[in-house]
């Protein structure tokens, strides 16, 4: 049987009638058609599935090995199908839905945290489950990120950077610019005198050897002490007197920890901020407007700059 062409609901549900039921007459009484329709469609069934499901002697109806494999799987899934549709019928259009969002602290903290309290008003029926995954996506952790997206534990991911995977579907939310940062105390640097500073950088990426070479390499290796996330890179620029790179759409760390933009020193990054879902629910209600609203947000604090 070709893949593509695969045996209607319908004449499954008839088969499965029929498997319960014991015969074609029960199976037509329930289903409220007549015994020649539902012999019509068992016939055409078993031609599509190129194989015999129930023996015909008389009025006696035996499932064959084959039906007998496939009718309490059939039950199982009519079942699950009912439950689904009343389920379905009772909660109406305003279902509460729960999303469960992949995202870092950082970016929970300084840029989708403050936002939330927007989103729940536009969409009361919609609840984020934030679950902790890294702040960028690596060789190391793609695997297991595209993993939990496929197979449905994350309805969404918010990452720098986005899988490949084709069945993944992402949506670039901010520019990956970057900007040098330094503590409130500490000296303005100029292009003479930057390789007298010391430096934090986020070995997750490859940001720092792109801006060292754009500068032209002159923050010797010694002065470059590199950390796991953003989070660390800030707690050590604010408290070891340390410039660092900060993707633009942290400015709020910036601010919070008392950090200020060193003018002339920023980068176009490679690493924008994206989010991603699987392929087969993009079109879902709940997630679309969980991606048009992060859009909008990311708009919005662009005009606002």
């Amino acid at each position: 049987m070709n893949q593509n062409s695969l045996p209607s609901l319908n004449a499954l549900r008839v088969f499965e009638t029929v498997a319960r039921q014991g015969s074609f007459k029960a199976a037509a009484a329930e289903l409220g058609v007549t015994q020649s329709a539902i012999s019509r469609q068992m016939s055409t069934l078993e031609e599509q599935l190129g194989i015999r499901l129930i023996q015909r002697d008389n009025r006696v109806h035996a499932l064959t090995p084959a039906g007998d494999a496939l009718a309490p799987e059939l039950s199982r899934v009519f079942r699950q199908i009912e439950r689904l549709v009343k389920r379905t019928m009772k909660n109406g259009d305003q279902a509460r839905r729960t999303l469960t969002l992949g995202i870092s602290s950082e970016l929970l903290r300084w840029w989708l945290g403050p936002l939330l309290s927007e989103f729940n008003q536009l969409y009361p029926h919609l609840e984020l489950q934030c679950v902790q995954v890294p702040e960028y996506l690596s060789r190391q952790n793609e695997g297991p990120l595209t993993h939990e997206i496929l197979h449905g534990e994350l309805d969404a991911l918010l990452t720098f950077s986005a899988p490949a995977q084709k069945a993944i579907v992402n949506w670039r939310l901010t520019e990956p610019r970057l900007i040098l940062i330094r503590p409130a105390s500490v000296p303005v640097p100029s292009d003479e005198n930057i390789n007298e500073f010391k430096f934090v950088a986020v070995n997750t990426n490859k940001d720092w050897d792109r801006w060292n070479r754009a500068y032209e390499g002159k923050i010797p290796a010694e002065n470059v002490q590199f950390v796991n996330n953003t989070s660390m890179a800030v707690e050590l620029a604010q408290f070891t007197g340390r410039l660092m790179l900060l993707p633009e759409c942290y400015a709020k760390a910036a601010t919070e920890g008392d950090l200020v933009e060193v003018p002339g020193f920023s980068l176009d990054g490679k690493h924008g901020l994206h989010i991603s879902v699987r392929r087969e629910s993009q079109r879902e209600m709940a997630i679309v407007a969980l991606v048009n609203w992060m859009r909008h947000v990311v708009e919005t604090v662009g005009k606002q700059k």
